[in-house]
C-alpha cells in the first residue's frame, strides 16, 4: 500500500470537498457532548424561601433535560455524518462529485445500520471490560499483590482487545455503507478485514496517531499566536478581551476540528478502499 499516497489523497479530498467539513464537525463533537454531575445532598438549606428552593431545582432539571437533547442531537448528527462522509468520499474514489445532500440521504438511509454496529461494538467493549478489568478490581481488593500481578497481565489484553474492536468498528461501517451489509454481516467483514489486513492496519493507526500528534502541536501553536492579541487587548479592556477572544476560539476549534474530522475519517475509508482493491488483484491473479 502507499501509506504516503493515502495521506495525501484524504488531505487532498479534505480541502477540495469543504462541504464535508459539515460531517468532520459532528464527527468530533457528536460524541463529545455531555458531562458529569455530581451527587447533590439530600437536604440543600439555602437562606431563601421555598419558592427560590422550588425554583432551582427545576432550573437544574431544565439544564439537565436540555443537555440530554442537545447529547441526542449530536449523537444523531454523529451517526448521520459518519455514514455521509463515507459515502461522498467512496463516491470521490470512485470518480464521481456527491454532493452534501447525497451524504445526507446518505447517512439517513444508514442509520439505523450504524447505530446497531455501535451498540453491539459497545457491548463487546463493555464483555471486554468485565472479563479483565473486574478481576482486576476483585483481585487488588482481596489481595494487593495478586491483584497487581494479575493487573500486568489482564491491563495489556483489554487494551489489545479494544483496539480490536475499535479497528472491527472502522471496517464494519464501512462494508455497512460501502457494500451495503447489515449490521452482522458488516460486523463479520470488518473482522475478516482486520485479519487479512492486519499489518496494514496496525500501519494504518500509526499513521492516525502520528498525525494526531501533528495535529495537536499545530493546533496548540496556532491557538497560542491567536491568542495573544486577545491577550493584549484584555489589558485595554478586559471585558472586550475575553468576548471577543472567546467568540475567535470557538470558531477556530469549530474549524479546525471539523477538518481534522474529515481527514482522519476519510484516511481510514481510503484505507479500507485500498485493502479491499489489493484483495480484489490478488484473487483475480
Amino acid at each position: 500500500m502507499d501509506y504516503g499516497g493515502l495521506v495525501k489523497r484524504a488531505l487532498d479530498i479534505m480541502w477540495k470537498f469543504k462541504y464535508l467539513w459539515i460531517f468532520g464537525f459532528f464527527m468530533e463533537f457528536g460524541t463529545g457532548t455531555g458531562g458529569w454531575f455530581g451527587n447533590l445532598p439530600e437536604k440543600v438549606k439555602l437562606p431563601v424561601g421555598d419558592f427560590l428552593s422550588g425554583a432551582l431545582v427545576g432550573a437544574i432539571i431544565f439544564l439537565v433535560l436540555v443537555g440530554l437533547f442537545i447529547f441526542l442531537v449530536f449523537l444523531i448528527m454523529y451517526l448521520i455524518s459518519q455514514s455521509g462522509l463515507i459515502h461522498c468520499v467512496s463516491r470521490i474514489e470512485h470518480g464521481e462529485n456527491p454532493t452534501l445532500r447525497d451524504g445526507w440521504n446518505a447517512g439517513v438511509k444508514n442509520f439505523w445500520r450504524i447505530l446497531g454496529i455501535s451498540i453491539m461494538i459497545l457491548i463487546f467493549i463493555l464483555a471486554s471490560g468485565l472479563v479483565t478489568i473486574v478481576p482486576f478490581i476483585l483481585l487488588l481488593l482481596a489481595f494487593k499483590a495478586l491483584g497487581i500481578v494479575s493487573g500486568v497481565i489482564l491491563f495489556p489484553i483489554f487494551l489489545a482487545l479494544l483496539i480490536t474492536l475499535i479497528l472491527i468498528d472502522l471496517y464494519a461501517t464501512r462494508t455497512c455503507i460501502i457494500e451495503g451489509k447489515g449490521v452482522f454481516d458488516s460486523l463479520a467483514g470488518g473482522w475478516e478485514m482486520l485479519k487479512t489486513n492486519l499489518v496494514q492496519s496496525l500501519i494504518v493507526g500509526l499513521i492516525g496517531i502520528g498525525s494526531t500528534m501533528v495535529y495537536v502541536f499545530g493546533f496548540v501553536a496556532v491557538g497560542l499566536l491567536l491568542a495573544l492579541p486577545f491577550i493584549a487587548l484584555g489589558f485595554l479592556n478586559l471585558f472586550l478581551g475575553i468576548f471577543l477572544g472567546v467568540v475567535v476560539g470557538l470558531i477556530y476549534i469549530g474549524v479546525l476540528s471539523a477538518l481534522w474530522g474529515t481527514y482522519i475519517d476519510s484516511l481510514w475509508t481510503l484505507a479500507y478502499l485500498e485493502m479491499k482493491k489489493l484483495q480484489l488483484e490478488k484473487a483475480n491473479a
